[in-house]
């Protein structure tokens, strides 16, 4: 059952980790409790008719709809607040009536200021207080200063985790927040050896990877896929441009802005239109398209 003490919301975006670390952030609110998620419009439908929440953390795009979709079929009374990659819709979201626009990656600190505003905003629907920007700030530092209670034990504060892209996978994140792998904040910077090892958990279970297993890597959203060596594919938060910096030159190359391989693992290279090519990996079924502008740089590489 809800806490009716508590201001409750629903997280609806369709990819899982955001989700996931969304949740993770609003557990160090304690006024704030989540009572459902949801990866689409009918599922958000059913949860949001059923637990009628105070609010909803919104995301713009859901497969091939869009939060704003959403916003056409609930009432007004749950009060919306969009999140997403980009910052073009924000315009939008407030022409609807949004209570704020937050960009992911989502800093710590930047929703501590939205949750004071959501909590301000149900006081005021309440019990009518006086609003002014001298309460709003305060209620911000009290947020910040309570989510941050319990956490730090000698650790770095969550912002500088999701900022430092430590990888992830969704068994992480359904660990309590002081069990996640931690860093000092330089050590993920390093450049890595072919023969390296990352650690990561797939399917529950906790273990090292070898670099040379990765086959490939694509993109997707905030996050990336590790296709690894005669397994199934691995999503974790890392973006791909630190994969460029920090995987080997010599075996790892960039083929297109949402795809990396492995070189040892390119099975045949075909010409396509317009001066691009298809580039098969073994053991993918299809193959990746390398754009003319990564195939130029590619040739004058290894000329």
């Amino acid at each position: 059952m809800p806490d009716q003490n508590k201001v409750s919301t629903v997280v609806v975006d369709d990819d899982v980790y955001s989700r996931k670390l969304l949740n993770i952030l609003l557990k160090k609110f304690p006024q704030i409790n989540v009572v459902g998620e949801a990866a689409n419009i009918s599922k958000a439908l059913d949860i949001i008719k059923e637990l009628k929440p105070d609010s909803i953390f919104l995301d713009v795009k859901l497969g091939t709809s869009s939060g704003f979709d959403l916003m056409k079929k609930i009432s007004t009374e749950s009060t919306v607040i969009f999140i997403s990659a980009s910052q073009d819709y924000a315009l939008r979201a407030f022409e609807v009536n949004a209570l704020d626009y937050l960009k992911k990656p989502i800093d710590f600190e930047r929703l501590a200021i939205t949750v004071s505003r959501l909590i301000s905003k149900i006081q005021d629907k309440e019990l009518p207080i006086e609003k002014n920007s001298a309460n709003e700030s305060a209620i911000a530092a009290s947020s910040i200063t309570e989510a941050h209670a319990g956490y730090n034990h000698g650790k770095v504060e969550l912002s500088k985790v999701l900022n430092n892209h430590l990888i992830k996978d969704e068994e992480d994140f359904d660990d309590e927040e002081d069990d996640l792998e931690l860093d000092d904040g330089h050590s993920n910077k390093k450049a890595l050896e072919y023969d390296d090892r990352l650690f990561i958990t797939v399917d529950g279970i906790s273990r090292f990877i070898k670099i040379c297993t990765i086959q490939c890597i694509t993109a997707e959203k905030d996050y990336t896929y590790l296709y690894l060596e005669g397994q199934k594919k691995v999503l974790v938060l890392k973006p791909m441009l630190e994969w460029e910096e920090r995987l080997p030159s010599k075996y790892f190359v960039r083929i297109h802005r949402s795809t990396i391989v492995n070189l040892e693992y390119v099975t045949k290279v075909e010409k396509w239109f317009n001066s691009s090519y298809h580039v098969f990996v073994q053991n993918v079924s299809e193959p990746f398209q390398m754009s003319r502008r990564y195939a130029s740089k590619l040739k004058e590489r290894f000329k």
